[in-house]
């Protein structure tokens, strides 16, 4: 059984981990606008789960992608593409997965929104509708994948 070979796109490469990269700056605000201390932490906590963790679960075979991308083609896929995740142990990484898109959403997203009730600033309020527009983008593009394969 011989799984097929993917190949990622130069524009799904290059955006995808683009936008990536600046939904966690944009969640990173989120929590930095509550407390400096906890936003610097939760960036490197974030960078650390996203790009040394998720990235080597989602690529240890080269073999199995026609062009090496080492792992960032996985993650743009993943986040906005058609949700290019590994066949095997598939629950496990979708469970990383989902564990990502709550770190990257909700938690800021709610953080964000609660230090917006203290104290109101257009800023936050331009990160907030920033923070849940890529959500929203990436969210459709796994909605499209699911209702296309079915």
């Amino acid at each position: 059984m011989t799984e097929e070979k993917l190949e990622f796109t130069r524009p799904l490469l290059v955006l995808g981990n683009l936008g990536l990269l600046a939904w966690v700056l944009l969640a990173f605000f989120g929590i930095f606008f509550y407390n400096q201390i906890y936003g610097w932490l939760y960036l490197l906590a974030e960078v650390a789960i996203i790009y040394l963790i998720l990235r080597r679960l989602g690529c240890s075979s080269c073999y199995k992608c026609k062009s090496c991308t080492s792992g960032f083609g996985r993650l743009a896929g993943a986040f906005f593409g058609k949700g290019y995740v590994k066949k095997e142990s598939v629950g496990n990484r979708f469970g990383i997965i989902a564990f990502v898109y709550f770190l990257l959403l909700p938690l800021p997203a709610s953080v964000l929104f609660f230090s917006l009730s203290e104290a109101f600033s257009f800023l936050k309020v331009l990160v907030l509708v920033c923070l849940l527009a890529v959500a929203v983008y990436s969210l459709t593009t796994w909605y499209n994948r699911s209702t296309v394969n079915q």
